[in-house]
């Protein structure tokens, strides 16, 4: 697994704003257009960036998911799955 395609993915919203539409009105199609592994595309479709953070996405990338609450992903449900993928690694 490569997390290129996430972080291609993630910079093409910050970056393009016809592109963070389409992620927001319709994300399996701005998925698709990305060069990702199926486990990546199930990780961001959960927003599951806990999953995302200890497969090698950059933690700065994956703030982008928070400022527009892609995927469903709040800045409160992003910490809560930090936090716990980090108790998790602790215990």
């Amino acid at each position: 697994m490569s997390v290129y395609g996430v972080h291609k993915f993630l910079r093409t919203c910050q970056h393009d704003r016809a592109f963070r539409a389409l992620a927001l009105e319709d994300p399996e199609a701005a998925l698709a257009r990305m060069p990702l592994s199926d486990d990546e595309k199930a990780a961001m479709r959960a927003g599951d960036v806990a999953w995302l953070y200890e497969h090698g996405v950059h933690a700065f990338l994956l703030s982008f998911f928070t400022r527009w609450t892609l995927f469903g992903v709040t800045n409160d449900l992003y910490t809560q799955r930090i936090h716990q993928a980090r108790d998790a690694r602790l215990s």
